[in-house]
C-alpha cells in the first residue's frame, strides 16, 4: 500500500530527473557587473550553484546578494557578465525566460497582487490563468497551501492576508513551479520555528531531487543547519566560497562584516548606570484584541523585551501602546493619562513606533533619505510653513554621520537603500523626535550582522538619554544581550518576567513553550466569517446600491403612481443602457490603474460621425466602421502614449479629449444630419417596456465581469491595477495589458454613441460630453477602487439603473430641474462615505 504523498512530493516527482546530472552546475553566474547611478552594486562577481546542493549566499545589507538574485532571475540586466541556468543561457533580462529555464524566486518583498485573491496569485505565478486554469485554481492553491498549517483560505484576497501568511504564499508559489534553481531571499523573516523547520523538510526534499537552493540570509545559525556551502559578498565582491562544515558562526561573520565583532550587545542599564527611578511608561488592565488584562511599567532609561510564541497577542500589544490598536484599560506616560486608540494621542504624549513592516510603514519609498529622516520634525526644518532644503541638509547629514547611514547622499532616493540602512533612517527619524517612550517591533528583521550591531548601540543609546525603551523581537539572543526585562505573553496574558541574570534565551525559550502547551485560538464563527468575506467582496457595493435603489422608487412611486407607468420604467431603463456601457467603459480602464477623461468627446465625435453616413440615403455600415476606426484610434493613441513614455493618464487623455473637442465642432460647428429610422427603431425595440439595447447593454456587462473573473485578459489587468511593479516581476506584459484597456473602453464608447444618436436624432456633439462625468459618477457608486485592482461590473449595472432613476426624479416630484445635479452629488457623497465605512469593517 503506497503512502500518501504532499503537494510538494508530486511536484518534486514531476522534476526531469534523467536532464540532472547529481553535482552539475544547475546556476552559473559569470563575471557580472551591475552599477547604479554613484554606486557600484556588482564587480566582477561570480557563482556557481550546483544541482542537489543548498548554496547559502551571505553578506551585510547593501553587500549586492538581491541584486545579484535579480539579475539571475531575469529581473535586472547586468552591465557585464553571463548567467547560465541548467545548461542554457538566459539572454536576456527576463522573469518569463529565467522562469522557463526553471529558476523561481521567493523575494524579501513578496511579489504578491493584494487585490486579487490568493489563488489567483498562484495561478498568475505559475502560469495557468489559460485553458479554464483559474477555475481549478481554488481547489490546486489549497493542497498547495494546506501542509504549512497556516489558516490560509486560497479564495482570500492577499490583502486580507497577514504578513507571515503573505510570505507563505510567496513560498509556496515559488514551489508550485516545480524549480530546477530556487532563490529563497531572507525567508524565514516572518516565519516562528516550527514554519521555519517545515521550510527546510521542503528544501531538503527539492535538494533530494537533484533541484539546487540559493539560500539568502542573514540568520547564520540557520545558514549552518541548511546549507552545504556558503558564499559571502562584501561590498559587491565575492570574499570566499567555503564548505558549510568547514568555517564557524563567528568566521562568517567576520568575513560578512569585514571586522571581528568583539562586542555585539552594548553594556545594559545597569551596568551603565543608566537606569533611573522615574516610571516613564504605565500601564494597567490593558485589553484588546487578542490580549488581556496587561499591567506593566517601564522605567527611564530601561529596555524591556516582550516575548512568546508567535501569535499570542505581542504584535496587537506594541501597537496598542502606539495608539495604532484600539484598547481598554489606562496607560500613563511620564505620569499623564494618554487616550488609548488614538496614535496622534500616543504621538503627542512622546511616544514613537517603529514598525516591522518597514516597506508599509516605516519609510515613504518615493521621497529621499533626508526628507525621510525629518519627517516626524519637519518644524525644525520650516519657517511659516515653508520648508528648508538647507535645514533637511544640515539635519539628515548630521544624522546620516551619526548613524553610520550607508548612502550616497542625503538626496538619494530611500527605495535605493539597503533594508538595514532603511531601518537606520527610520531610527534616526524616531530620535530626532526626541521619544519618551520607544516602541520598537521586530527592529532587526531583515538585518546584517553589522546593520545590527549598529541599531542595538542605537537603541541603547535612546535609553541611555532618558527614554523608556520597548521591543518586540523573536530572536531569544536578541532579548538576552539587549534588554534589562523581558515579559513573556502567552493567549494573551503576560504570564512571566524575568530581570538581570534570568534573562538569558534559554530561560526565554522554556517560559515561552511550557506556558503556551494548551494555548488556544480565536476563531470567528462561521456566521461571523461568511459575513465578513462579503464585505470584503467586490459585489457588496451592488447589494446596497439595489437597496437603495428599491427604497427610493418606493418612495417616488408613493408620491406619484405614475412612476411605476410601462412607459416611466421604459425611459428610466433606456437612459440606464448608455450609463452601462459608458460606465463600464471606465471601469476597464479603471481596473489597470487607469483613467480616461475623453470618453465624453470621443462619444460626441462619434456621433458626430455618424450624422454624415448614417441617415436617410446615407451608407450605414460606412459610417459604422468610420465609428469603430474612430473608437479604436483614439484608444490606441491614448494607451500608446501612457505606456511609451510613461505619461500620467489624466494628463493625455485631459489633452486627447481638449482635441476631440475642437475637432467635433470643427466638422459641425452646429446640429445637422437627421439619424436615419432604419438604426432608430433597433434601438428602441422592446420586449414589454423593457428596451433591448438595455437587455444588451446588461448581458456586456455581465460578460465583462465573467471576463474580468476567468480569462488570463481579465486576471492581468486586475493585477496590474493591484501593483504594477509585482505584476511586471511576474512576467506580465504590463504595457500590453494598458494599452488593450484603453481600446477596449474606447471600443465601449460606440454602442453609447449608437444609443444616444438614436435618442437626440440629429448629429450634435453637446450632449455627448458630459457623459465623462457620468462614467465617473456611475463608477464611485459602484465601489470600484479607484486606484485600481478592485470593481465589479455588477456593481455598474446597479449603479447605472440607479444614476437613471435618480435623473427622473425631480419630475415625477415636482421639484426644480436643479434637483437633478444636487440629487447624484449627494448620493455619490453618501456611497463614497459609505464605502469608505465599508473598508474599515473590511479591515477590522
Amino acid at each position: 500500500m503506497s503512502s500518501p504523498t504532499s503537494p510538494l512530493t508530486a511536484a518534486i516527482a514531476l522534476l526531469p530527473e534523467d536532464e540532472i546530472v547529481p553535482g552539475s552546475s544547475a546556476l552559473a553566474l559569470t563575471g557580472i557587473t551591475r552599477t547604479f547611478p554613484g554606486v557600484t552594486a556588482l564587480a566582477d562577481v561570480g557563482l556557481d550553484v550546483r544541482a542537489g546542493e543548498v548554496h547559502a549566499l551571505v553578506g551585510e545589507n547593501g553587500a549586492g546578494k538581491s541584486t545579484l538574485m535579480a539579475v539571475a532571475s531575469g529581473a535586472l540586466a547586468p552591465d557585464i557578465g553571463e548567467v547560465v541556468i541548467g545548461g542554457r543561457r538566459l539572454t536576456s533580462a527576463s522573469p518569463d525566460e529565467a522562469r522557463g529555464l526553471g529558476l523561481a524566486i521567493v523575494r524579501q518583498d513578496p511579489a504578491l497582487l493584494p487585490d486579487l485573491t490568493v489563488a489567483e496569485n498562484l495561478a498568475i505565478g505559475v502560469g495557468q490563468t489559460r485553458r479554464g486554469g483559474l477555475k481549478r485554481a481554488p481547489r490546486w492553491a489549497q493542497e498547495h497551501l494546506d501542509p504549512w498549517q497556516m489558516g490560509i483560505d486560497a479564495r482570500s484576497r492577499v490583502s486580507d492576508l497577514s504578513v507571515e501568511q503573505r510570505f507563505v504564499v510567496e513560498i509556496a508559489k515559488a514551489l508550485a513551479l516545480k524549480p530546477r534553481v530556487l532563490v529563497l531571499d531572507e525567508p524565514t523573516e516572518h516565519l516562528n520555528n516550527d514554519e521555519v523547520q517545515r521550510l527546510f523538510r521542503r528544501v531538503r526534499e527539492l535538494t533530494a531531487a537533484q533541484a539546487a537552493v540559493v539560500y539568502i540570509s542573514h540568520r547564520i545559525p540557520e545558514v549552518k543547519e541548511i546549507a552545504d556551502r556558503i558564499t559571502v559578498l562584501r561590498d559587491g565582491r565575492v570574499r570566499g566560497t567555503f564548505e558549510a562544515d568547514d568555517v564557524s558562526e563567528s568566521q562568517i561573520i567576520e568575513l560578512v562584516v569585514g571586522r571581528a565583532l568583539d562586542t555585539v550587545f552594548p553594556p545594559k542599564s545597569a551596568e551603565a548606570g543608566s537606569l533611573r527611578e522615574e516610571e516613564r511608561l504605565a500601564v494597567r488592565g490593558l485589553s484588546g484584541r487578542h490580549f488581556h488584562d496587561i499591567s506593566l511599567s517601564v522605567k527611564s532609561g530601561e529596555i524591556i523585551g516582550i516575548a512568546g510564541v508567535q501569535g499570542n497577542g505581542q504584535e496587537e500589544l506594541i501597537r496598542a501602546l502606539a495608539g495604532i490598536e484600539p484598547a481598554t484599560g489606562a496607560m500613563e506616560i511620564g505620569g499623564r493619562p494618554v487616550k488609548l486608540g488614538s496614535h496622534v494621542a500616543a504621538a503627542k504624549a512622546g511616544a514613537v513606533y517603529v514598525p516591522s513592516d518597514r516597506h508599509g510603514e516605516g519609510v515613504f519609498l518615493p521621497l529621499t533619505v533626508g526628507e525621510n529622516i525629518v519627517m516626524k520634525t519637519l518644524r525644525r526644518v520650516s519657517r511659516g510653513g515653508i520648508i528648508s532644503d538647507r535645514a533637511i541638509e544640515e539635519v539628515s547629514r548630521e544624522q546620516i554621520a551619526r548613524q553610520a547611514i550607508k548612502t550616497p547622499s542625503d538626496r538619494t532616493a530611500i527605495s535605493s537603500l539597503s533594508g538595514g540602512n532603511q531601518q537606520k533612517v527610520v531610527l534616526a527619524r524616531t530620535l530626532l523626535a526626541e521619544p519618551r517612550v520607544l516602541l520598537a517591533e521586530e527592529p532587526t528583521q531583515g538585518v546584517d550582522a553589522g546593520a545590527r550591531v549598529d541599531i542595538y548601540t542605537i537603541l541603547r543609546g535612546a535609553a541611555d538619554d532618558g527614554a523608556a525603551v520597548v521591543i518586540l523581537s523573536s530572536d531569544g539572543v536578541e532579548l538576552e544581550g539587549l534588554c534589562d526585562r523581558v515579559v513573556i505573553m502567552s493567549r494573551g496574558h503576560i504570564v512571566a518576567e524575568l530581570e538581570g541574570d534570568a534573562v538569558t534565551e534559554a530561560e526565554i525559550a522554556r517560559a515561552a513553550l511550557t506556558s503556551t502547551t494548551m494555548r488556544t485560538r480565536e476563531d470567528a464563527t462561521p456566521r461571523a466569517s461568511r459575513l465578513r468575506s462579503w464585505l470584503r467582496g467586490d459585489h457588496s457595493p451592488a447589494a446596497v446600491l439595489g437597496l437603495v435603489a428599491l427604497l427610493l422608487a418606493a418612495f417616488v412611486g408613493l408620491n406619484n403612481p405614475a412612476y411605476f407607468s410601462p412607459f416611466s420604467l421604459g425611459n428610466i431603463l433606456f437612459a440606464a443602457s448608455m450609463l452601462i456601457f459608458i460606465g463600464s467603459a471606465q471601469q476597464v480602464v479603471v481596473m489597470g490603474s487607469g483613467f480616461d477623461l475623453s470618453v465624453g468627446p470621443l462619444l460626441s465625435l462619434l456621433v458626430v460621425i455618424a450624422s454624415f453616413h448614417v441617415v436617410e440615403g446615407g451608407s450605414i455600415l460606412v459610417g459604422l466602421v468610420l465609428m469603430v476606426i474612430a473608437a479604436l484610434a483614439v484608444g490606441f493613441v491614448n494607451g500608446f502614449l501612457i505606456t511609451r513614455f510613461s505619461l500620467n493618464p489624466i494628463v493625455v487623455t485631459l489633452a486627447i479629449a481638449l482635441g476631440l473637442q475642437g475637432t467635433l465642432f470643427l466638422i459641425r460647428s452646429t446640429p445637422g444630419g437627421i439619424i436615419t429610422s432604419d438604426v432608430t427603431s433597433v434601438i428602441f425595440t422592446k420586449i414589454g417596456f423593457v428596451p433591448v439595447i438595455t437587455l444588451v447593454a446588461i448581458a456586456v456587462a455581465l460578460g465583462l465581469e465573467w471576463a474580468l473573473r476567468r480569462t488570463r485578459w481579465g486576471v492581468e489587468l486586475r493585477a496590474v491595477g493591484s501593483r504594477r511593479d509585482a505584476a511586471l516581476r511576474l512576467g506580465i506584459n504590463a504595457n500590453r495589458v494598458t494599452l488593450v484597456s484603453y481600446v477596449v473602453t474606447s471600443l465601449l464608447v460606440m454602442p453609447t454613441a449608437v444609443i444616444l444618436m438614436s435618442q437626440i436624432g440629429i448629429g450634435d456633439g453637446r450632449p455627448g460630453l458630459s457623459f465623462t462625468l457620468s462614467s465617473v459618477t456611475v463608477l464611485v457608486l459602484a465601489g470600484a477602487s479607484i486606484f485600481g485592482g478592485r470593481g465589479s461590473f455588477i456593481g455598474i449595472i446597479v449603479a447605472a439603473i440607479l444614476v437613471a432613476q435618480i435623473l427622473g426624479v425631480p419630475t415625477f416630484l415636482g421639484l426644480s430641474g436643479a434637483w437633478g445635479y444636487w440629487l447624484p452629488g449627494v448620493i455619490t457623497v453618501g456611497a463614497a462615505v459609505l464605502y469608505a465605512q465599508l473598508r474599515r469593517i473590511r479591515k477590522s
